[in-house]
């Protein structure tokens, strides 16, 4: 029986109009690196500051820490504006699905690449709290990212979940399923983000949905 789902936020619960993306490759971009789209998808999901090295860095720039650390700086400081003038919202049933959880008494944990300065400001636009999320670990608080399991396993601690068996994490990318994969915990592809079913079903997730808010389906 499961007693915990998992969620990825950008892409998976919330719409925030693919910003994240366009400005972490801009971030990479200004500084001179030049790269495929192949490439740049093989780093959604993951942690963003050390995306954006990944990026610098096989995007065939002399990676230095300075160059580095001002491209993340200007990362943080743009998304920062762009989710102030424009906040994030709920993707359509996720905020249903979430208390209809709650109801069965499995609980709701959100993981994410974004930095905790991130997190907040966006669950602090939308409104979502306790009441309606239990847990969230942000990339910055594990020792990596996704796909290692590190972000997964961090909201199972807080929630006192030993049992994998008993914990399903959805994501809209290739990082999200290796993740759960590693973890040793249900994986679930959703296609509200750039993956598409075909390539879910080459990285064998466990269940592929059309959207998060119908994780029920899999459920019952």
């Amino acid at each position: 029986m499961i007693q915990l789902a998992i969620f990825d936020m950008a892409g998976t619960t919330i719409d925030e109009r693919d910003e994240v993306y366009r400005i972490l490759r801009e971030a990479a971009e200004r500084e001179g690196a030049k790269f495929s789209d192949e490439t740049f998808q093989h780093y959604m999901g993951t942690e963003k500051h050390w995306a954006i090295g990944k990026l610098l860095d096989e995007g065939g720039i002399d990676l230095t820490e300075e160059i580095h650390e001002r491209a993340w700086e200007w990362f943080r400081e743009e998304l920062h504006r762009s989710y102030t003038a424009q906040p994030p919202r709920p993707l359509d049933g996720i905020e249903e699905l979430f208390g209809k959880l709650h109801d069965r008494g499995v609980k709701v944990a959100l993981t994410t690449g974004f930095s905790r300065e991130i997190v907040d400001l966006i669950l602090d636009s939308m409104g979502w709290g306790a009441e309606l999320i239990d847990a969230s670990a942000a990339g910055d608080e594990v020792s990596a990212g996704r796909p290692e399991p590190f972000l997964i396993q961090e909201v199972m601690k807080k929630l006192d979940v030993t049992d994998t068996a008993a914990v399903i994490s959805s994501g809209d990318t290739r990082a999200d399923v290796v993740s759960a994969q590693r973890a040793g915990v249900t994986s679930v592809g959703v296609l509200t983000g750039h993956l598409t079913e075909e390539e879910f079903v080459a990285l064998n997730a466990d269940h592929i949905l059309g959207s998060a808010a119908d994780l029920l389906t899999v459920l019952d």
